[in-house]
């Protein structure tokens, strides 16, 4: 038969008195460990309705309030008491006497163990006072008792549980894990957080909830207090964060206020996920500002913010406008606009970047053929009244252009052209010429040499990739023969000017621009060692005609899709990288040009939104809140006030795989993604400080739940482990 409450207080008040500390205390144990006696004693006041009842429960808050605070002082006072008796016994006491060896008594104790042993009986009555005093109130209302109960144990154990939480803190930022406002922290960083401040809690709880006998099973039982407040901690914050996600749903679909504020969370989470580089990801510097750099590059009205993202926030557009809502038309919309105009953008950069100072081919070609008409016909009309008498070298020359049927070519061009030629290389000699006529005519002399240049132009004379071959160089060299006999023969003693060479400079200057910027035309198909050999001999103003045809072929490419997709991929085609550079004459040129490229090719990305089929992932956000969901969190919810985690975590689970964003923060989240301008820089700006609110406020979270869950978990591991004592009645 197991002894009553009241036995055992007499049964203590007897040990008491007789000095038998050791009996005292373990009754004392025992008693604060017994379940509370379900009758109320009569001398406790009753429940009643109306304002006896708020009374009866406000005295019951107040008295566990109570016991909260002062079971934790005596719990503190008796864990002093159980340093003084270790410390008493490791000085030693009084040594035993003859008596105490013969009789086999036990020696006395030091003064300083004996305190200690007073300071923890006193202790343990008080306790068991406290708890006696408070059942009949804590029997009618438990939760009000509860609640006070803890609320006194977090208010005592502010001083020590505060600083410990401080390190918590201080260590947690600095390695990262809760993040310092540069970025977001994660569930498992909070309730990681949450663990360490229950933790923290807990062990002290665990340390002044003690019945040990020992100083170490007075540490042992802070071990305990500190490992389950960490588990009650760490699970309670996943907890509570989706049930708070739940409970911000509802009200996004209520408030417009608070349908912005969480569109602008999910964009900045968005952006943050997107920073590249160990600064950024690490949280030393704050990712968004990384996004909203890249933005200001991007440049004009043209970019929207969600041109400066990557990979996660575009995910999270083309989630926006696969889902109802009116993401989905403005998406579209911006679509048709951006391909209607990347070609006259792109366009625009190159010839920005090339020079051409807004001319064109065909006004450069119309204006060079006017000006060489004006400047070389009036010569070569008075070089056609000139006739020479041609030397033997020079005889030699004609002969060999006339094997290469370039006399014959001049003949035709002097026919097409409606002018004479009369010069017969296969006339008989006379006086040792090659025709009767003592003299040739420079009109005919220079058709020839127009014929070598065209021959010059076959493909004999010219390898596919345009570099000459070994017959083109020889006729070069023979064409060159035959221009330094012609300047020769017309050169006027007295000035020691040549009539032929001034008529060709007039002539060839225009044509020669003419052929550079026909060059340049043709240079966006070539190879780039062949473009190198066109370039290498220019002169300046060459340089500047062969950049405005390369503008025109540029202009052409970048006319379709197809050219256009090819030069935004540049970027992985080395044979177009050198192609360009020698286009654009110029690193700067080019720099400036690819960067131009590059920002297109960026805003291009815009057109891979909603393009792809209805994948698991989109279709696992197209839920609505419904009421399962509702009924899933105020399960949750019940169970976490019940204690019962392991139940909430699963019904929490379920309410937040079934709640989806409501439609109105879509419609916020697109507005504020396609954002541009003054307005979106501004809006940009202001999700660089959300990142560090957010922090900052679960870090707030977590410290509470976390100091919540230390005191649960302290007063679970004080159950869980607390020792089976079982103390018979002595007769």
């Amino acid at each position: 038969m197991m002894a009553t409450r009241d036995e055992l207080h007499t049964a203590l008040r007897n040990a008491d008195k007789a000095g038998d500390t050791e009996g005292a205390r373990k009754l004392a144990a025992y008693i604060q460990t017994m379940p509370e006696e379900k009758p109320v004693p009569a001398a406790a006041p009753a429940a009643s309705d109306g304002d006896g009842g708020v009374v009866d429960g406000a005295i019951t808050l107040a008295g566990g309030l109570g016991k909260g605070v002062g079971g934790l002082v005596l719990g503190a006072q008796r864990g002093l008491g159980k340093w003084y008796e270790f410390l008493g016994d490791a000085v030693g006491g009084t040594a035993p006497s003859m008596s105490d060896l013969v009789t086999g008594n036990k020696p006395k104790k030091s003064a300083l163990s004996r305190a200690g042993t007073w300071l923890v009986n006193d202790a343990d009555a008080g306790r068991a006072k406290m708890t006696e005093e408070l059942a009949p109130y804590k029997a009618r209302n438990p939760l009000l008792a509860a609640t006070g109960e803890v609320g006194g144990e977090i208010l005592a154990t502010l001083p020590l549980g505060g600083a410990a939480l401080k390190g918590a803190n201080s260590l947690a930022k600095a390695t990262g894990a809760v993040g310092t406002g540069t970025k977001f922290t994660g569930w498992a960083p909070r309730a990681a957080q949450a663990a360490g401040v229950g933790a923290a809690y807990g062990g002290v709880l665990g340390a002044t909830h003690s019945n040990a006998d020992t100083i170490g099973g007075t540490l042992a039982d802070s071990a305990k207090g500190a490992a389950t407040s960490a588990a009650f901690g760490g699970i309670a914050s996943p907890v509570t964060g989706v049930l708070g996600a739940v409970a911000g749903n509802v009200r996004q679909r209520v408030s417009e206020t608070a349908a912005a504020e969480y569109a602008r969370q999910k964009i900045a989470q968005a952006f943050a996920r997107d920073a590249t580089g160990d600064l950024f990801t690490s949280g030393a510097i704050n990712p968004v500002l990384q996004i909203a750099k890249r933005f200001n590059r991007l440049g004009d009205d043209t970019a929207v913010l969600a041109d400066a993202g990557g990979r996660n926030s575009s995910a999270l557009l083309d989630v926006l406008a696969t889902l109802p809502g009116r993401t989905k038309q403005a998406v579209a919309n911006l679509q048709h606009q951006r391909t209607a105009t990347s070609g006259a953008r792109l366009r625009a950069d190159a010839e920005s970047a090339l020079d051409t100072q807004g001319q064109r081919m065909e006004s450069t070609i119309a204006a060079l053929t006017k000006r060489r008409s004006a400047d070389a016909a009036p010569l070569y009309s008075q070089l056609r009244q000139v006739e020479v008498v041609p030397s033997s070298n020079l005889q030699e020359i004609v002969k060999a252009a006339d094997q290469l049927k370039a006399v014959k070519m001049a003949r035709d061009i002097a026919t097409a052209a409606q002018q004479p030629f009369s010069l017969d290389v296969t006339a008989p000699a006379v006086n040792g010429l090659t025709n009767q006529v003592s003299k040739w005519k420079m009109g005919d002399l220079d058709h020839i040499k127009q014929g070598l240049d065209d021959l010059l132009k076959s493909s004999s004379a010219l390898k596919s990739d345009g570099t000459v071959t070994s017959f083109g160089r020889e006729v070069t060299n023979l064409r060159t023969k035959l221009v330094n006999e012609l300047d020769k023969v017309t050169t006027d003693t007295k000035t020691g000017q040549s009539l032929y060479q001034a008529a060709r400079n007039a002539y060839s200057k225009p044509s020669d621009l003419m052929d550079a910027a026909k060059a340049g035309e043709k240079a966006i198909q070539q190879k780039g060692g062949a473009i190198r050999a066109v370039v290498r001999d220019m002169s300046e103003g060459e340089q500047q005609a062969f950049r405005i045809g390369a503008f025109e072929g540029l202009r052409d490419k970048l006319g379709s899709q197809s050219g256009q997709t090819e030069i935004m991929n540049m970027w992985k085609n080395p044979s177009m990288q050198e192609k360009l550079r020698v286009i654009f004459g110029s690193d700067r040129a080019y720099r400036e040009f690819a960067a131009d490229v590059a920002r297109e090719a960026q805003m291009k990305n815009i057109q891979r939104i909603n393009q792809g089929s209805q994948t698991a992932e989109r279709q696992s956000g197209m839920g609505d809140l419904d009421l399962s969901a509702m009924n899933d969190a105020a399960h949750a919810l019940g169970s976490a006030k019940g204690g019962n985690l392991l139940s909430a975590v699963g019904s929490a689970k379920n309410a937040w795989n079934r709640v989806a964003t409501p439609e109105r923060v879509r419609d916020q989240m697109g507005r504020i993604m396609l954002m541009r301008g003054p307005e979106a820089e501004q809006q940009m700006n202001s999700l660089v400080n959300l990142v560090q609110r957010i922090n900052d406020k679960n870090l707030q979270l977590s410290t509470r739940v976390g100091a919540l869950g230390g005191v649960g978990g302290a007063q679970a591991a004080n159950k869980l482990f607390a020792p089976s004592v079982q103390v018979p009645l002595t007769p």
